[in-house]
């Protein structure tokens, strides 16, 4: 006997846990992809963001449409690029289908939500690769557009102001963008240190020698 499908079921800790996958999946994504944070720590907080995902998606039927349209579009657009975000989006799928066929007897998915909200993921995914490639070629609002992937969020207002998902799945998904910012703005930060104290060591070995050079004539 199946049970009951929660199609919506939000707390006030999912909003938390939407902030805490969103900022864990740019960790991994920059540890791997742009060597920035520590690989050691993106392995090792990869499978808690698998759990607390799979955990959020099987009790509300709303959030799993939102992360797996999420996985869909990076999937569409050819984001899942390291060994670490393969596996797991593989064990997210197989943790998230098994028990929902176990449970429900099929996917829980709200195909309206669904199709909007992947469609408008993958317009970000191509459209933040051709800024990315061409940033002088293009205007600094349709770079800002797609550098903050407001497609999707569009996607996400729009569900919204049409009543297929409420105003608080908005703020959820806000809430993941938001985090997901968070630790790209980080990064950013992060690498300009980096280069920054670069630049004052080769300044200083510079002006050292320079220094040496003058001395010895």
């Amino acid at each position: 006997m199946h049970g009951t499908i929660q199609f919506f079921c939000i707390s006030n800790l999912d909003f938390l846990v939407f902030a805490i996958i969103g900022a864990g999946l740019k960790y991994i994504d920059d540890a791997f992809d742009e060597d920035i944070f520590s690989k050691k720590i993106a392995v090792l907080i990869a499978p808690i963001i698998v759990i607390v995902a799979v955990i959020l998606a099987i009790k509300d039927a709303a959030s799993q449409t939102i992360l797996f349209s999420i996985l869909l579009a990076v999937l569409i657009g050819g984001k899942v690029d390291n060994l670490v975000f393969k596996l797991s989006s593989i064990a997210f799928l197989l943790l998230l289908f098994l028990p929902s066929f176990g449970l429900y007897g099929t996917f829980n998915f709200l195909w309206i939500p669904l199709v909007i909200i992947t469609i408008t993921g993958v317009i970000d995914e191509r459209g933040n690769d051709y800024v990315g490639k061409n940033k002088n070629k293009i205007n600094e609002l349709t770079n800002f557009f797609f550098e903050h992937r407001f497609s999707m969020k569009i996607g996400m207002l729009t569900v919204c102001v049409f009543q297929f998902l409420p105003w608080l799945y908005l703020l959820a998904f806000l809430a993941f963008d938001g985090a997901y910012e968070s630790i790209r703005i980080l990064g950013k930060m992060s690498i300009e240190n980096q280069r920054d104290k670069k630049s004052a060591y080769l300044y200083k070995t510079t002006r050292l020698h320079k220094i040496h050079t003058e001395g010895r004539k």
